[in-house]
């Protein structure tokens, strides 16, 4: 993208200044002008101020269903691929079951049923979410993912009110194009979604309903 014109007229910019810089020291006329470049570079190359931090999301965006959806990138550890998925008997059901990742047992949410979305089966281009701060709680299911790109919380939206299920507890607002932007913290503060594993065995602490 190139830069936006300036509307100033640099010429009379450096005239103005060069003859206060005369009235103001007795420098040469080229130490002047040698100074006025020297600002004129310094103006043109101030990088426009970055949104404030308390104001950008970078997050990763990715698909469910045909919707799609973005977490923060702080709260994802890292994207895997789908592996076998063992099913647990008994547990609710938007918790899919539970698959290895390196040798640690990873529970595994499907966000398309709390959202009340429809579900596909999976696919080559199905990843696994793995979200947590200090270590690995647990995975969500995505039908692909997208990118990882910055969102504004200025420029959230709120959500629509055909918008229903327990997973509205979850999400922060829309952009005007349409992404919707997950809240992880919410999702990893709530113990609905807690599974935890104690000798082998995956425990769920509490269902979600």
């Amino acid at each position: 993208m190139k830069p936006a014109r300036s509307n100033l007229d640099w010429q009379v910019l450096k005239e103005g200044l060069a003859r206060a810089a005369q009235e103001a020291s007795p420098t040469s006329p080229e130490s002047a002008r040698a100074l006025l470049d020297e600002r004129a570079r310094a103006l043109a190359s101030v990088p426009p101020a970055p949104p404030g931090a308390a104001e950008a999301l970078p997050v990763v965006t990715f698909a469910l269903g045909d919707e799609r959806y973005a977490v923060e990138s702080r709260f994802l550890r890292e994207i895997v691929r789908v592996a076998d998925i063992t099913p647990v008997p008994g547990a609710p059901d938007s918790f899919t079951g539970v698959t290895n990742v390196r040798g640690e047992i990873l529970a595994l949410v499907d966000l398309r049923k709390l959202f009340r979305l429809s579900v596909k089966g999976l696919t080559d281009l199905s990843r696994i979410l793995v979200l947590g701060v200090e270590r690995a709680e647990f995975g969500l299911l995505a039908d692909s993912v997208h990118e990882v790109t910055t969102l504004r919380k200025a420029d959230l939206l709120a959500l629509p009110g055909t918008l229903s299920g327990i997973g509205l507890d979850y999400l922060l607002g829309v952009t005007a194009d349409a992404v919707i932007a997950i809240d992880g913290e919410a999702l990893l503060a709530d113990p609905r979604l807690f599974v935890g594993s104690t000798a082998g065995q995956v425990s769920r602490k509490l269902e979600v309903p």
